[in-house]
């Protein structure tokens, strides 16, 4: 129930100041243009955004600092310390005096499982004030649900007055956990489709400009991933596709094989790599956003490889730099974005086999790559910064629209 909400339009004229606070664990740059889009369009309807950013450091992202933009106030509760070292009593402390300043309308929280998100809600519900979620989880992130572990999961959501979530599948999700239909809109994984577009055709047009990058220092055509290196992102079976691939083509007609990113198997990777006598690979490491355009730009096709994936925004960036893409049928992304034959093509992440077969054929001379790509291009447009300022003014709408 609604103890106190955004007014309703016929109250409006009384509120000189409505204030919507965004929450996310920690700011990367793939956050910076859904607030700066949500900022703009909030504004128009007299609704000040906050940015709530609780920590300036993860174990997980090597990004560098974040520039503030203008259009929107941005707070870091604790700009030195890593996410996941917070405990309890520091995150009400200063997630309940940050919000008892700011005094928002409502908050839109990152997930409902972790603590700060858990803090957060509770001070809504105290505070009376509306709570938002902002989820990309899905019934098969897991191979197993059990009810004892989703009842928790249905009290948390059943506290939130609406949502925003991925895509077709994540609301499906929610409507599990019992929330109405009406409450979910789409629109929350989206990344800045206009800045990879852009950057992939500058570097086409001048592709010597980016030969000083590692990976690029050829023109050799190759298939580019991009994924942090723990299990679940499934490189190793990248790989050995990767080495079927090299048995089923010529030598000198085969592409190569760049692999953006690093994490807890790196060696593991490495050491398979020496295994397979796989030729060349490259792994040029953790990349700044301001050097993937390069890396999208130059690459032939886009692989996703993961087991498990709540969305997979490295398929967002592909798309929007013009790429063909194959994709994990496992990927959250995949019901919104692929449509098979068209927009990219889909395998499964454990068929090596198939994989291959699926390299083998984008890289042959009788695959029209510039077709499918530009048709991914055309696809993603629908699926940029503007939706997430649309789903999320839409949640608004649908709260005000409930309001007493």
């Amino acid at each position: 129930m609604l103890l106190r909400s955004f007014p309703t339009p016929a109250e409006k004229h009384h509120h000189t100041s409505q204030l919507l606070v965004i929450q996310w664990p920690r700011l990367g740059p793939y956050h910076l243009a859904r607030l700066k889009a949500a900022a703009s369009r909030l504004q128009q309807e007299g609704i000040q955004l906050v940015a709530l950013e609780i920590a300036g450091q993860d174990g997980i992202y090597k990004w560098d600092p974040l520039r503030n933009d203008p259009t929107y106030k941005r707070i870091t509760l604790f700009p030195e310390a890593k996410y996941e070292s917070l405990g309890w009593r520091h995150l009400w402390r200063k997630i309940g005096h940050c919000l008892d300043v700011l005094q928002p309308t409502a908050v839109a929280i990152c997930g409902y499982a972790n603590p700060a998100a858990q803090t957060l809600l509770a001070w809504c519900q105290l505070r009376a004030r509306t709570a938002i979620l902002m989820s990309e989880s899905k019934e098969d992130d897991v191979s197993q649900r059990y009810f004892w572990k989703e009842l928790p999961k249905k009290l948390l959501v059943s506290q939130y007055s609406a949502a925003l979530c991925g895509g077709r599948p994540h609301r499906a999700y929610l409507e599990q956990l019992g929330m109405d239909r009406k409450q979910i809109f789409l629109g929350y994984d989206v990344v800045d489709n206009e800045y990879f577009r852009y950057g992939a055709e500058k570097i086409r047009l001048h592709p010597e400009s980016a030969r000083h990058f590692p990976g690029l220092d050829s023109a050799e055509p190759f298939f580019l991933a991009s994924a942090r290196f723990i299990r679940r992102k499934n490189l190793d079976n990248l790989l050995v596709a990767y080495h079927n691939y090299r048995q089923q083509v010529k030598p000198d007609r085969a592409w190569r094989l760049v692999i953006l990113g690093d994490g807890p198997e790196r060696s593991y990777l490495k050491q398979l790599i020496r295994r397979l006598n796989i030729p060349d690979p490259c792994l040029p490491g953790f990349r700044q956003i301001e050097e993937l355009p390069a890396y999208y730009g130059l690459a032939g096709t886009f692989i996703h490889p993961a087991l498990q994936e709540q969305w997979g925004l490295v398929v967002n960036e592909a798309m929007a730099a013009g790429l063909p893409v194959l994709v994990s049928n496992r990927c959250g992304c995949v019901p919104d974005l692929i449509d098979p034959g068209r927009t990219g093509l889909l395998f499964d992440p454990a068929d090596t086999s198939e994989l291959a077969q699926l390299m083998t054929r984008v890289s042959s001379d009788n695959f029209n790559r510039q077709a499918m790509g530009a048709a991914a291009q055309a696809h993603i447009g629908h699926w940029g910064p503007d939706r997430f300022a649309e789903g999320m003014l839409a949640t608004v709408t649908y709260v005000q629209e409930r309001a007493i």
